[in-house]
């Protein structure tokens, strides 16, 4: 039975997507589910959207509960920023020396075990035109506990997660302690074989699937049938490798499988050997990146990795009639159009779009003029006609 679930209804889910606090999110659902219609062939969209309200709230509860009994955050740091980055660890592995090499926080670094178990600490490392959020985890201990769980929370909400470990000791060891830690808590570390978008389009009438890989379990035509129970009829499915339809799914409701990760080496002034070993062992599944307050690692080029990772792209605009673009970037999800652009600046230039100049060195001259379903692609330069 078909959803037929109203524009109006989707364009509250959309504002879900993009809003980052509990609180934002858990309003634009209700108003979301408000306008839905509800019937059976809502009743999953009903259910996913029942338990996502509840994780919200009970996240807001924690979130309270915590600065009522000690007057600071809970374990929910709201995100900032392009992407947040939350660093585990194993006490004394390092973390807080990643922080203060990477961005301009000052916590207490001590050989001491368990010197940062309160409070999380927090710092932005600045690249062009944007920020990373990083975010100190409590340790993770291998017997469990409160402070894991604190942990292992505060990964679970994060964009991505920066393990770090131990160069001078056994770090491909306690990378897959890690791991097998975080995998138990029901977070799967790595990339998925295959990605799906789901991208709404005034410049089509039905459902359009372009697809740059396989769907492993079905058509085309079940996509389409997938999206048509939701009562969608106006998208482009972009599909790249291997999916499956619970995947299609999945991009639709906004749920995630799996977790991007990257892993910090650190003390790699002392010996390189540990370095060589992790990049040996899980090179194919993360990036590998060493870390030492000698020689800290190009800002620029871990900022353009992170967003590679979890997704997103800068975008400079620059205003009619204004010589250069802005100095700080519009943040977008990989594979977002002009229109997608307009509406995130202002509903007005949306509704009213005509055409856009975009610069980019990939482009074979600049400016060129494109249309609102032109793609995106990290650093270009926009101009909206409206």
């Amino acid at each position: 039975m078909p959803t037929n679930i109203p524009p109006e209804a989707w364009a509250k889910f959309e504002e879900y997507r993009r809003v980052k606090t509990p609180e934002e999110k858990l309003r634009k659902l209700q108003e979301f589910m408000a306008l839905m219609p509800k019937h059976k062939g809502t009743e999953k969209m009903e259910k996913f959207l029942r338990r996502k309200m509840a994780e919200l709230r009970e996240e807001i509860e924690r979130k309270r509960a915590r600065k009522a009994r000690r007057g600071g955050p809970g374990i929910f740091v709201e995100k900032k920023g392009a992407a947040q980055v939350v660093l585990l660890g194993f006490t004394n592995s390092g973390r807080s020396t990643v922080l203060s090499v990477l961005t301009n926080a000052r916590p207490e670094v001590s050989p001491a075990p368990f010197t940062t178990v309160g409070r999380p600490e927090e710092g932005m490392m600045e690249f062009r035109g944007a920020q990373i959020h990083f975010v100190e985890a409590p340790p993770v201990l291998r017997e469990g506990g409160h402070l894991t769980r604190l942990a292992l929370g505060l990964a679970g909400n994060a964009d991505a997660i920066g393990f770090v470990v131990d160069g001078s000791r056994d770090p491909v060891g306690d990378l897959r302690d890690l791991l097998t830690i975080v995998e138990s808590a029901g977070i799967k570390v790595g990339r998925p074989e295959g990605k799906v978008r789901i991208v709404r389009s005034r410049g089509v009438d039905s459902i359009i699937v372009r697809r740059r890989g396989a769907i492993v379990d079905g058509t085309e035509a079940d996509v389409r049938r997938l999206l048509e129970s939701y009562g969608m009829d106006r998208v482009i499915v972009e599909i790249d490798g291997r999916v499956r339809l619970s995947d299609v799914e999945e991009a639709l409701l906004g749920e995630k499988r799996y977790k991007p990760a990257l892993v910090f080496v650190t003390r790699c002034d002392l010996t390189t050997e540990g370095l060589e070993r992790v990049r040996e062992e899980f090179g194919h599944l993360m990036p590998v990146v060493p870390i030492s307050p000698r020689e800290p690692p190009d800002r620029e080029e871990l900022g353009e990795l992170v967003l590679d990772l979890t997704g997103v792209i800068r975008i400079f605009t620059k205003p009619v009639g204004r010589k250069e673009p802005s100095e700080k970037a519009l943040i977008l999800e990989r594979g977002s159009t002009v229109a997608d652009a307009a509406r995130a600046i202002h509903e007005h230039l949306y509704r009213r779009f005509k055409y856009a100049k975009v610069w980019s060195s990939r482009l074979p001259y600049s400016p060129m003029r494109v249309g609102a379903d032109f793609e995106l692609e990290d650093g270009d330069v926009i101009e909206i006609h409206a």
